[in-house]
């Protein structure tokens, strides 16, 4: 696929977790999307540092064992997406983590790179900005 740039990063973050044991895949994305995903005329969930905070909080603690959530280091929303950059302890080791939100029902709720990737850039219903943010810039 197309755009390099993050996923390399990712590729490589992800090699170094696997490699000291940590077992944290650095999508930190779990939810696959279903028929609820949000259209441009359904309410959005509000876009704040404490509101996407505790999704990616609560997203770490039940998806991922042993690690723990530390901080959000920033934040975009984009037509009811979101793209996060947060710290996750693993084990002693603080892994900068890339997520992404989008709204349901007026919730933000965790997707996955596979899923915003899956159709190409001009296919996507996703924001152009957070879908560059999932997968790179198309060649």
């Amino acid at each position: 696929m197309p755009g390099r740039g993050i996923r390399n990063y990712l590729s490589v973050s992800l090699t170094l977790g696997l490699t000291l044991g940590l077992g944290l895949t650095l999508t930190a994305c779990s939810t696959s999307p279903d028929d609820t995903a949000a259209s441009s005329t359904a309410p959005t969930a509000s876009c704040d540092e404490d509101s996407v905070a505790s999704v990616i909080q609560t997203d770490v603690n039940d998806t991922y064992p042993g690690a723990t959530f530390v901080s959000l280091e920033s934040f975009e929303c984009a037509d009811g997406w979101v793209y996060a950059r947060a710290l996750v302890d693993t084990s002693g080791v603080v892994v900068p983590t890339a997520f992404f939100l989008q709204t349901v029902d007026s919730t933000w709720v965790p997707r996955s790179i596979n899923d915003i990737c899956a159709d190409p850039v001009d296919a996507s219903t996703v924001p152009p900005s957070i879908y560059l943010a999932a997968c790179g810039v198309p060649e």
